[in-house]
């Protein structure tokens, strides 16, 4: 039986390769090594998937390259602000609790933009009321995006953000995103306490280039499926998480370098995981870093050692914001790892797509599949959580989660609250419980 969970796993996102009419083993697969990979051929498949994706995101960035260099790169002088980036579809899930955030914090210390990639008409955008609009909320002007191709919109959000020199942190913010803390907090941490450093979540490196095996090993141990493949072609591709906070000079920098920075990841991920057709990972989970690491080089201020470059540059390893993928947080009181027999359970009442899987793995998607949405790891969606679960998220050093659906219910306690609750009610729920910790409640 766990060898047909580790089959499954190995088979969802690798592609069965035929070479002369006969078909690799995995044995033979593992003793490949990233250097061959480099040396291999990317299929059409890939070659076509990367050309659809990066033709939009260098569409996109093209007009903001010529001024970048009269971008401000030093913050003003005056009272910092925090920059909080919304790129949406349309509109927040959660815009009650960004205003309840927003509501008593100082207008001098924050700014917020907005993009919404599903209205391109300027019509559509005026007829739309503008999330967060009542504080001071800036629509940044509409760029094209797409699924996997979102480094465009940041460079153009940047960009926008960059006007004022006040802003010395940005926060890149999505449209199922929560703040778990309050704004005086995160302002503390960021303008304040760090201004000048960059927080970013980085994949821990995969041991094998072939996602299909590493994925399988991975699973067999439950450690966690959000892998970097890049790192073992090039020590300077970094995978991180997308939503991260950047400081004002290394946001100018992203906009500086973007076009460099886009080429030298297309150089390896057009090789990365050479067994999936469309690529492991997006732009967006690579290029900021990348671009980072390449002003380095381009100012002839690099060690040689990407770790230490990113030390000199005040990069820090630093995972603001929550978001589970398969097996992560395994061991934590974080952890929400599936039961085998609910792994099989999802196999069986999905038996028709794993007939497909095994038939057509090249031809199956599993970003569109239903068992995805019941593995529900890549990343996880919440749609129910326990007040326990959540409140461990909070007291961590989390300042924002991803993934939670407009509908979540929160399950309390029976000795807490009989029923459930909203994540709206659990949050003042929350701070009231606070307030009366403190003493400022009686």
């Amino acid at each position: 039986m766990q060898f047909l969970i580790l089959l499954f796993f190995g088979l969802v996102h690798g592609e069965r390769r035929v070479n002369a009419g006969v078909q690799m083993t995995a044995d033979m697969k593992a003793r490949r090594s990233f250097e061959d990979v480099q040396q291999t051929e990317p299929s059409a498949a890939r070659l076509q998937w990367v050309k659809e994706k990066l033709t939009i995101e260098r569409e996109v960035i093209q007009p903001f390259l010529p001024l970048a260099h009269g971008v401000q790169e030093a913050p003003a002088e005056g009272r910092a602000k925090v920059a909080f980036i919304f790129l949406t579809m349309k509109d927040l899930q959660w815009p009650q609790l960004w205003r309840d955030f927003f509501q008593d914090a100082p207008r001098t210390d924050y700014s917020i933009y907005v993009h919404r990639a599903a209205l391109k008409d300027a019509e559509q955008r005026t007829s739309a009321a503008l999330p967060l609009a009542e504080f001071g909320a800036i629509e940044i002007p509409w760029v094209r995006t797409a699924w996997c191709a979102l480094f465009g919109v940041e460079v153009a959000s940047f960009y926008a953000a960059l006007q004022d020199p006040n802003n010395v942190q940005f926060v890149l913010v999505s449209d199922s995103t929560v703040p778990l803390k309050k704004f005086s907090y995160v302002y503390e941490e960021l303008a304040v306490a760090s201004p000048a450093t960059s927080k970013v979540c980085l994949a821990t490196q995969a041991s094998n280039p072939f996602v299909s095996l590493e994925l399988a090993k991975q699973e067999a141990k439950k450690s966690c499926v959000f892998r970097d493949f890049l790192r073992g072609l090039n020590p300077r591709t970094l995978k991180h998480h997308q939503w991260a906070v950047f400081a004002r000079k290394h946001a100018a920098s992203i906009v500086k370098y973007a076009d460099r920075a886009l080429d030298i990841y297309e150089e390896v991920w057009t090789k990365a995981s050479p067994d999936v057709n469309m690529a492991d990972g997006c732009s967006d989970e690579a290029v900021p870093v990348i671009a980072l690491l390449h002003s380095m080089d381009a100012e002839n201020r690099s060690s040689g050692n990407t770790w230490l470059d990113l030390t000199r540059l005040g990069v820090e390893q630093n995972c603001l914001t929550f978001v589970r993928w398969r097996n992560c947080f395994t061991g934590t009181q974080l952890d929400l790892a599936s039961h085998f027999t609910e792994d099989m359970g999802a196999l069986w009442r999905n038996l028709g797509e794993v007939g497909g899987l095994i038939t057509s793995p090249s031809e199956f998607d599993f970003m569109k599949s239903g068992l995805k949405r019941e593995l529900n790891g890549f990343p996880h969606f919440f749609d129910s959580v326990t007040h326990t679960y959540l409140q461990t998220m909070v007291e961590q050093g989390f300042m924002f989660a991803r993934k939670f659906t407009s509908g979540i219910n929160v399950s309390m306690a029976p000795e807490v609250k009989e029923g459930g609750l909203n994540l709206l009610s659990w949050f003042s729920y929350l701070d009231a419980k606070a307030a009366i910790q403190s003493g400022a409640v009686m």
